[in-house]
Parts: C-alpha cells; sequence; structure tokens
C-alpha cells in the first residue's frame, strides 16, 4: 500500500501502538560470536537497535508480507530474510497498532525497518530513509460497480490508514472518506456494500482475491486526477530505516540490489504470482 507518520503515513502515533509482538526468525547467526562460529561473513559493518538482530516493524498485508504464527513471508518477508543473511543477522518481527505505528517505529528506533508495501514520497524524504526500489506497485480503485478513480466523488469510499493519497482523498470527498485500520475491516464493510470503494495495492487486492473472492469485485489501476496528484504515478515500494543510520541505509541499497541482479527478486514475486518485470522499477523517484 503509500507520508509523515502515517498521516501518510498510516497514520497512528507510535504513542497509540498497543504492545509488541516480537517474534524471532533465524536467517545467518546472531551476535558477532554466533556469526564467526557459524562461519557467516557479514556483507557490512552494521550497527543496529540489537547487535546480532535485523528488527523489523511490520503487519498483515498479503502479499507483501504475511504473518502466519512465528513466521513472516510474502514478497518482503522472503525478501528481508534473504537481506538478514546477507548480514548475518536474526530477524525480530515487531507488529503493533497496525499499519499506523510502522513509519513511527522507525523515527523513534524502536525498530531497524518497517516493511508492508510502503512506497517512496517527497514527504517520507523528510523522516526516513527510503531504500532504493524494491519493485513498483500501482494502486488501484476496488470495487463492485467498476468506479475508476474519477468515479468517486458522492461515493463512500475507504482506505488503510496512513496510504499516502487519504489527506487528498479525506479534502476532496469529505465525511465520504473513511480510514480503516487493518484490511479486514475495509474489504468486510466492502462486501457487506457500506462503502462503495477503496483504495489499495493492485497486487494485494488481486492477491486478496484469490482466496476470498468478491462477487462482481473489479480492480482498476488508477489514472491521474486532479484531486488526487499522488495518482500521478507508479509507486516504488521501499523499505524505511532511520535517517539517523546512514549505514544500514544504504547497505539495504546495496543488498537490494545485488538480489535483484542475482536474480532473487525475480523469484519471490515469482512465487507470489506477481508479474516478475515490476522488478525493475528504474530509477528510484518519489510521489
Amino acid at each position: 500500500m503509500s507520508r509523515t507518520p502515517r498521516t501518510l503515513a498510516r497514520a497512528l502515533s507510535a504513542g497509540t501502538a498497543v504492545g509488541l509482538l516480537a517474534i524471532s526468525l533465524t536467517a545467518c547467526g546472531g551476535s558477532d560470536t554466533a556469526s564467526s562460529a557459524s562461519g557467516c561473513t557479514a556483507a557490512h559493518k552494521l550497527t543496529t537497535i540489537t547487535p546480532g538482530e535485523l528488527t523489523v516493524a511490520s503487519y498483515d498485508y498479503a502479499p507483501a508480507t504475511i504473518l502466519n504464527g512465528d513466521n513472516v513471508t510474502g514478497m518482503e518477508g522472503d525478501l528481508i530474510t534473504e537481506i538478514a543473511k546477507l548480514e548475518c543477522l536474526k530477524v525480530t518481527v515487531s507488529t503493533s497498532g497496525g499499519a499506523g505505528a510502522v513509519i513511527p517505529s522507525v523515527q523513534s528506533k524502536r525498530v531497524d525497518i518497517g516493511s508492508g508495501n510502503w512506497l517512496r514520497t517527497k514527504e517520507r524524504t523528510k523522516i526516513v530513509y527510503l531504500s532504493t526500489p524494491l519493485w513498483s506497485d500501482p494502486q488501484a480503485i476496488v470495487s463492485t460497480k467498476g468506479l475508476t478513480s474519477n468515479d468517486l466523488e458522492g461515493k463512500v469510499v475507504g482506505s488503510v490508514a496512513g496510504n499516502l493519497w487519504n489527506d487528498s482523498l479525506q479534502k476532496w470527498l469529505g465525511d465520504k472518506f473513511k480510514i480503516y485500520q487493518d484490511d479486514e475491516s475495509i474489504y468486510a464493510d466492502l462486501k457487506a456494500g457500506r462503502i462503495d470503494a477503496l483504495v489499495a495495492s493492485s497486487a494485494s487486492a488481486n492477491y486478496r482475491f484469490k482466496s476470498a473472492p468478491i462477487e462482481g469485485v473489479k480492480v482498476i489501476n488508477v489514472t491521474p486526477n486532479p484531486h488526487v496528484p499522488q495518482f500521478a504515478g507508479v509507486g516504488q515500494v521501499m523499505l524505511p530505516s532511520s535517517l539517523d543510520n546512514a549505514t544500514l541505509g544504504k547497505a539495504l541499497d546495496e543488498d537490494i540490489t545485488k538480489l535483484r541482479q542475482n536474480g532473487t527478486i525475480k523469484t519471490i514475486l515469482q512465487k507470489y504470482g506477481i508479474d516478475p518485470s515490476v522488478g525493475e522499477p528504474g530509477a528510484p523517484s518519489e510521489l
């Protein structure tokens, strides 16, 4: 999915996050001692919040991130696991407050990186380090009426908290625009007819409907709209990290580039039924 603490910032403040669920996933060693014992040589010398660990704020947003018991998979989950292997780190995933807590958790240095379909935006360059793009991600209008991005006026429209277009849609649609904290609620309201449409990642919506279809649903990619400047281009997904840890940010850039060049990103996208061509997003850009 896709400004300021997700008020694009999927926008609960970090203070609103309730509790942390820590899920530890072993990648390639943990501490320096464990790395040495396992013969793992890190690609970079990094400082992380907890030595030997890569702490990730995330939430369930398939196919980007899929939380299941003590595992995190999905396109980004798998990619982060590969990055952790390169850096001889253990992945620890912190979930709290849904999408709205991710960016604030990165800003407040409670985690090293964020995950969950975060797009590169001009506003976000001010608050977090934007990694080089993972892949491109077209956004879409999802409805049972075939609505497009030019058909939303007067309609009840939903979006998950923190999406970059939320402020623009709020100004345009007023009280007919509703913000949700999770996918389950927003899709339940779409199915029940309580909203006319929702705005989401095209990949996420199409992936969801493979296992949880809604009769008559259509996923139509957005087109430019004067009320929503964020619809003017295709977003690029990134992994946000702290502006105060440029070494980590640059290491992520290099690791992502390596995993693109060796075909890992293409393989991950194909695993989740995504057109591998989106894995070549071009030069970094911001919405």
